[in-house]
């Protein structure tokens, strides 16, 4: 019988923990796509910190994401579906997804994979560690991330059950298991999901000391919680409800570098937290100050989720420093240039002059534009979106900041959003299947203007425009002559010429004639 707790406590669990071992696994992914960059599994790890702390015998990690240095995360595909429960390989032939619209031709074949260290690959680590039917860990701690990553936790927990049956308690925590802990009972079965953050673990510094083979990174994570609630966001279940944000004191982040760089040879860090910006005078700055004026350990730090604009556009000093701390590139969230349709996400806070101010300032603080120094997120296949609003978003990034990085729409379960869409999403019987709810498988594209082909183009044309040749760019809407002559040509008549080369029949004599078009 699976237990949902709300607010854990380790004290709990029964048993002495000085006669206890724990397993702690971070699980493979199957998804479409995966990049592994920053993957660490850092609430994993601050839980080997508290296990630490309270002297359990033994600490094992298994994480099916990492990579040895130089190396490639692997991949092969699987079938849409299909349990690995007691499978190694894919039935044959592997099915992939086939995504359409309701009365459209169109079609795309995207092919599903299991991404990190295979299901053979753990069970001889296993073998290796001694945990058998006989000795198995008292207590198995296992993360969860995306809500539509469900299914390799639930192959991951049939597994250990196979192997040592009932004697250890599997402990199910993480994001998945915050936002549909239901779910995560029901489908995946653990002893007890855990609903939430466990407190007494939100500020210990993750340990690392459990690979065999140093990272050459480490997360941080500064801070907890935000400020504000927007629809496509669920932090505000993630963090209990709390619109407060918790941030940590700059000299314990600090001094969490200073040892990870010490012991680990670790120079890069990369930043995690909701809003990691938030009142960042008191907070963000004097952490930066102390990393740029330090340099023996030369640290070079990353924000991949993102700063906000509004906050950010209010200080060239926070912009310089977050440059003097290397700050290795920028990233900035520009969901959408129609701010009429931003605020229909509760997203009241952020304006586009902000995003516009952002983007001088950190050209002035020395952050190179059009070369990927500084990037923004377009989001797309928000549902009933229209395709002309994406195209200005696009065009307007590209011009403004030379770099696009497409971000396609997930609803996140009891995000405002997948509140609104909740009817549909279970018509689809989503609510259920959440990898069917993946953005990489366009979820509302029956509901939205384009068609799939459409979608494609999308993202051919976000690549096209970043496409770089001698360090830059091509500014469509620029004042060079090339770029004149190419919008000219859009609305000349070109377009006719070209549509009648297209249908050219070779068995006449019709070509048609381009000097029309010269005069």
């Amino acid at each position: 019988m699976t237990k949902i707790v709300n607010q854990f406590d380790i004290h709990s669990l029964p048993g002495d923990p000085k006669c206890k071992t724990a397993l702690l696994i971070a699980p493979p992914v199957y998804d479409t796509q995966y990049w592994s960059q920053w993957s660490q599994p850092y609430g994993l790890l601050r839980i080997a910190a508290l296990l630490k702390k309270h002297r359990y015998k033994r600490l094992e990690l298994f994480d099916f994401m990492e990579v040895p240095p130089g190396k490639k995360i692997h991949r092969h595909r699987i079938n849409v579906c299909e349990s690995y429960a007691e499978r190694f390989e894919p039935e044959r032939p592997i099915m992939p997804f086939i995504i359409s619209k309701p009365g459209d031709p169109d079609k795309l074949t995207i092919f599903k994979y299991h991404f990190g260290k295979t299901w053979s690959e753990f069970e001889e680590w296993l073998d290796a560690q001694g945990f058998t039917a006989r000795h198995p860990p008292t207590e198995i701690w296992i993360s969860s991330v995306m809500t539509y990553w469900w299914e390799s936790v639930r192959d991951l927990i049939a597994r250990l059950r196979n192997r040592f049956g009932d004697k250890p308690v599997i402990l199910l925590g993480g994001i998945y298991s915050t936002l549909t802990p239901q779910h995560a009972a029901e489908f995946t079965r653990p002893n007890i999901v855990v609903a939430g953050e466990i407190e007494e673990a939100n500020d210990l510094w993750t340990d690392l000391s459990l690979y065999d083979i140093s990272p050459s990174y480490a997360i941080i994570t500064p801070s907890r919680g935000c400020p504000f609630n927007c629809a496509y966001c669920a932090q505000k279940t993630i963090n209990n409800g709390r619109s407060k944000v918790h941030f940590r004191p700059p000299d314990d982040i600090y001094n969490e570098m200073l040892d990870k760089w010490n012991r680990y040879s670790i120079r890069d860090f990369a930043f995690y937290a909701d809003f990691p910006l938030w009142r960042f005078e008191k907070n963000f700055l004097p952490l930066l100050e102390r990393i740029a004026s330090n340099k023996e350990a030369y640290f070079r730090i990353h924000a991949p989720e993102g700063l906000d604009v509004k906050l950010l556009s209010q200080s060239q000093k926070l912009v310089d420093l977050l440059k003097a701390a290397r700050l290795q590139k920028v990233y900035l969230p520009c969901e959408s240039i129609d701010e009429e349709y931003i605020r229909t996400f509760n997203r009241k806070h952020v304006r586009l002059e902000h995003f516009i101010a952002a983007v001088k300032m950190c050209e002035r603080a020395g952050f190179e534009l059009r070369n990927m120094d500084v990037n923004a997120f377009v989001l797309y296949g928000l549902p009933e979106e229209t395709i002309d609003r994406v195209v200005k978003s696009i065009l307007f990034v590209s011009e403004i900041v030379g770099s696009i990085i497409p971000m396609l729409f997930t609803p996140v379960p009891t995000s405002g959003i997948y509140q609104e869409y909740l009817s549909f999403i279970k018509q689809k019987g989503w609510d259920r299947d959440l990898h069917m709810l993946n953005g990489k498988l366009y979820p509302f594209l029956e509901i939205n203007e384009g068609s799939i082909s459409d979608y494609i183009d999308l993202q051919r044309l976000m690549f096209m425009l970043n496409a770089h040749y001698r360090s830059e760019s091509f500014r469509v809407l620029g004042d060079s002559l090339v770029a004149s002559r190419f919008r000219a040509n859009l609305n000349n008549g070109f377009g006719d010429f070209v549509a009648e080369c297209n249908a050219f029949d070779s068995t006449k004599s019709n070509i048609p004639q381009l000097e029309k078009l010269q005069k």
